[in-house]
């Protein structure tokens, strides 16, 4: 049985996917400001049967597990655009070599089983400037026309 093809669209264009290939691409965004945080944007999928908060839960207990002095600082409910979808951020960090990296992460369920994960990562404690800077990026969030 054929199925619909899936299209992958990026900056510079798009590509169909071969059947059977899923579209699990990361953006990496970089300032030019050196202190400034690292923004990524990536794609997952729910395992059958998953709800987005219990991929949560599952995702966050890796992190505590692989991560050394891994620290969940708060979760809470989070808008992607303008109310577009609802989703759920956590306030984490961790240990890294011998830094620690702070991270605000957002998921949010695209659809029955695909998920958007924004991720904001700094080598400082974040600030209110970190925090307006992420609240704004999902803010503008849309979908494609």
């Amino acid at each position: 049985m054929k199925t619909t093809p899936q299209y992958c669209r990026f900056n510079h264009g798009s590509v169909i996917l071969p059947e059977g290939y899923q579209d699990r691409t990361v953006n990496v965004f970089i300032s030019e400001q050196p202190a400034a945080p690292g923004v990524n944007i990536s794609r997952d999928i729910l395992a059958d049967g998953e709800t987005a908060a219990a991929y949560i839960d599952r995702q966050l207990l890796l992190l505590n597990q692989q991560l050394t002095d891994w620290k969940l600082q708060e979760r809470q409910p989070v808008w992607l655009g303008d109310q577009l979808l609802s989703g759920e951020c956590a306030l984490t960090n961790y240990r890294y070599d011998s830094r620690r990296i702070w991270q605000q992460q957002a998921i949010f369920a695209v659809g029955q089983t695909q998920l958007l994960v924004f991720t904001l990562s700094k080598s400082n404690p974040l600030n209110d400037s970190d925090t307006q800077l992420f609240s704004s990026l999902l803010g503008s969030f849309a979908f494609h026309r």
